[in-house]
């Protein structure tokens, strides 16, 4: 699986409680100066999940092709005129206990964001920036098959369908080099052993990635 780490757009610590709701709010968090990858744990009702942030080929969304409902193609409009990745899409792979060990070191130093919701869910997340864990965790994604959509499919949609807009645009203005950002997805990439069915949301507006240029 290729899961790289990114530059996060994520919102100030001290703002993170009125950031999270609007997406206008996305335009004016802080977008990290360096790559790195981002663990995220949801803990409440039914219990507690740790997955990991990353950046991944729009390919990884190919369950949600085909959704043609004007739903989704007025999400894709919006996400490509917003230029931002509102939140990452939730995915679920085959993760090794040495993954389990990786992210449980990271969650022993101090989080970015420890932020509880009106349901009780309490959403926290840590930077991983420091190279040595960064080649760790991308060794064990290297190694990791491709990920399962766990998602809502409508979602999915919009994103390949944003990445396809964009994709147009800059073919036509005849610039096109397939490195653009808007080729890769976000996505909280969470081990299948904890999730069954539907995975976990992260709240739209912590972690997300900028698609095109403002």
């Amino acid at each position: 699986m290729k899961a790289l780490p990114f530059p996060c757009i994520r919102p100030a610590q001290d703002r993170v409680l009125e950031a999270l709701p609007a997406m206008g709010s996305i335009l004016s968090g802080n977008k990290d100066p360096g790559a790195a990858y981002y663990v995220y744990e949801c803990s409440g009702e039914p219990g507690r999940v740790t997955g990991v942030v990353a950046i991944c080929p729009t390919s990884v969304l190919a369950g949600g092709k085909g959704d043609a409902s004007a739903d989704v193609a007025a999400a894709a409009h919006a996400i490509a005129e917003l230029k931002v990745q509102p939140r990452p899409v939730s995915l679920s792979y085959e993760a090794s206990p040495v993954m389990d060990i990786i992210l449980g070191a990271a969650k022993e130093g101090a989080s970015l964001y420890a932020v509880t919701d009106p349901a009780g869910i309490t959403h926290r997340a840590w930077e991983v920036k420091r190279e040595d864990a960064v080649g760790a965790i991308r060794a064990m994604l290297d190694q990791a098959p491709e990920p399962a959509l766990t998602d809502d499919p409508a979602y999915a949609a919009a994103l390949t369908g944003a990445s396809q807009l964009l994709a147009d645009e800059t073919r036509a203005a005849g610039t096109y080099t397939g490195k653009e950002p808007f080729n890769f997805t976000v996505a909280v990439l969470f081990p299948a052993a904890q999730v069954s069915g539907a995975a976990p949301q992260v709240p739209t507006g912590l972690l997300t990635h900028q698609v095109a240029r403002f």
